[in-house]
C-alpha cells in the first residue's frame, strides 16, 4: 500500500510542488491551479485511502454528530491527517453535510497555505506576512469555484472521487493550417 497522503509541507511531495511555484513568485492563477491540482489529488488520493481501510466519506458524514463513532473511524484510518481534520471540522461546522463538507476542505486549504506562508513570508517575493496573506487571499478567491464544486459533488455523492474540471480551451488550431503560412526559415507569409 502507499504511503499515507500527507498536508506535511516537509514530507509531501505534492505539497513541495505548490511551495516551489509560491516561492518563486509566480502568478495568483498559477499557484491557484497548482494549489488545485495538489488539494484535489489529495482529496482523491485520501478517499481512496480511506476505502482500503474500511472507511467512506459517507461513513465520516454519518458520524459527524457523534463524537464516539467518529473517533472509531478515526482509529480505523490510524489518526490520518484528513481524518484528523474532518473530525474537528464536524464539530464546529454548521448542521448540514455540505456545511461539514465546506468547513473540511476550507480547513485542507488553510493547512495547506498556512505552512507555506510562514515559510515565504520575509522572502524578497513576500517581504511581509501581509503582502503573504493578500496573495493568499487572492488566491482562494480564485480556488472558491473548485471548492463549491467540490463539496457539491461530494454532498450529492459521497462515493465520487475528485477531478480537477476540464480546462476551457480557447477554440481549436488547427496546426497544419496555421504552419502553412509559415516559411522555411520560420517568417510568416501573407
Amino acid at each position: 500500500m502507499a504511503e499515507n497522503e500527507s498536508l506535511d509541507l516537509g514530507s509531501s511531495p505534492r505539497m513541495r510542488f505548490v511551495f516551489d511555484t509560491f516561492r518563486n513568485g509566480s502568478s495568483c492563477p498559477e499557484v491557484a491551479s497548482k494549489l488545485e491540482k495538489a488539494l484535489v489529488g489529495g482529496l482523491r488520493n485520501v478517499l481512496k485511502q480511506f476505502r482500503e481501510k474500511g472507511v467512506t466519506l459517507a461513513d465520516l458524514l454519518k458520524s459527524r454528530d457523534c463524537p464516539q463513532a467518529l473517533r472509531q473511524l478515526l482509529r480505523k484510518v490510524q489518526g490520518h491527517d484528513y481524518a484528523e481534520l474532518f473530525a474537528e471540522s464536524a464539530a464546529t461546522s454548521g448542521p448540514t453535510v455540505k456545511d461539514c463538507l465546506a468547513s473540511w476542505i476550507d480547513s485542507i486549504l488553510h493547512k495547506m497555505t498556512d505552512q507555506i506562508c510562514h515559510r515565504v513570508a520575509g522572502s524578497k517575493h513576500y517581504p511581509t506576512i501581509e503582502e503573504v496573506h493578500a496573495f493568499l487571499g487572492a488566491v482562494r478567491d480564485h480556488l472558491r469555484p473548485v471548492v463549491e464544486r467540490l463539496v457539491t459533488k461530494l454532498a450529492e455523492d459521497p462515493d465520487w472521487l475528485p477531478r480537477c474540471a476540464p480546462k476551457k480551451r480557447q477554440g481549436h488550431v488547427n496546426t497544419t493550417a496555421e504552419l502553412l503560412n509559415v516559411s522555411l526559415l520560420g517568417v510568416k507569409s501573407e
